[in-house]
């Protein structure tokens, strides 16, 4: 496994736990313990589903990369919608409730879906940035 392939990766793992850290911690301390505990899912568990779904779109980028790199735009462009289709789905229980707690947790859930799109752009971008290797 070549580091400088995956380095992406790397770098994801590196900021996703730091980013989850730091928004559990807002939760402890800025929102009550009732509110939380009405969650459908744990803010842990949302950052776990969308880092696994980074992960699989980054995965498949560096094999595009590695077949047909002129792709990249078009198939990030896919798998991002593809993301969007499964967030939603991921969401629907929580879409069908009605409350205060479930208005933060919907926010609480585009937050997350919006840094991880933020990342997945980044790291794209760096992707397409780094020169093949020979």
């Amino acid at each position: 496994m070549s580091r400088k392939k995956y380095a992406v990766i790397f770098r994801l793992f590196q900021i996703a736990p730091i980013l989850a850290l730091l928004h559990i911690l807002i939760f402890k301390f800025g929102v009550s313990t009732q509110t939380y505990q009405e969650f459908h899912y744990p803010i842990y568990g949302i950052y776990l589903f969308f880092l696994l779904l980074s992960v699989a779109i980054l995965l498949f980028l560096i094999r595009i990369k590695e077949t047909k790199p002129e792709q990249i735009g078009f198939v990030f462009l896919v798998l991002i919608s593809i993301q969007f289709a499964l967030s939603y789905v991921f969401l629907m229980p929580v879409l069908e409730r009605d409350g205060t707690s479930v208005y933060i947790e919907k926010i609480n859930f585009f937050v997350i879906f919006i840094i991880f799109l933020t990342l997945e752009v980044f790291l794209t971008s760096r992707l397409l940035n780094d020169k093949p290797e020979k």
